[in-house]
């Protein structure tokens, strides 16, 4: 590859790079490539056919990466214990409270607790009812594994299911979705575990 070729390559790498959008219609192959090669040649000042033959050439390994790093996020999670519960309610407050809580986080703007139906009555204070919590629990390898949440997220999301709070600490994932989605979002990520037939 010549010097006018490799800058040409690092131009349309970046250009990728920074629209996560282009990443992912490669990613997916559903891009016309002569299209977006004119576009990005136009843009970065370039001729066309160098710039579709290193567009073919990133698209390849964007391809190859995301094929790779899906595969071991779908290892990794069949190796995890996945478990619902129903009946959960959502407590914010800005100070700490001392409540038995099945999840909590702090945030900037106080705490956010996770507890169950009756010992939220017993509190007496408002919450939001009418959770599920999904816990997914690894091994110590997810930490280092990009991609874990964006893949569960992608996952319900496309059955159009909104996950309404994500805490993930370790090996815990806590995915709180409305207590009627539950069974249907467990069904959704079980499925996208299954190896294709």
């Amino acid at each position: 590859m010549s010097y006018m070729e490799q800058k040409i390559s690092q131009k349309v790498f970046k250009y990728i790079n920074r629209r996560p959008y282009i990443k992912e219609v490669i990613e997916q192959e559903i891009v016309n490539y002569s299209a977006l090669a004119r576009k990005i040649a136009k843009e970065i000042g370039a001729n066309f056919e160098a710039v579709k033959a290193s567009l073919l050439r990133h698209s390849k390994k964007i391809r190859k990466n995301r094929e790779e790093r899906e595969r071991k996020i779908v290892e990794l999670l069949r190796k995890s214990s996945f478990s619902i519960r129903n009946k959960v309610v959502a407590l914010h407050s800005s100070s700490f409270i001392n409540v038995e809580s099945i999840a909590y986080s702090k945030t900037p703007s106080g705490y956010m607790y996770f507890i169950d139906e009756n010992h939220a009555k017993e509190l007496g204070k408002k919450a939001e009812c009418g959770y599920a919590i999904i816990n997914i629990k690894s091994n110590r390898e997810i930490e280092d594994m990009p991609g874990v949440a964006a893949f569960l997220l992608s996952s319900l999301a496309s059955a159009g299911i909104n996950v309404k709070h994500l805490m993930d600490c370790r090996e815990d994932t806590f995915l709180v979705v409305k207590e009627e989605d539950a069974p249907h979002a467990f069904k959704i990520l079980a499925e996208s575990l299954r190896p294709s037939t």
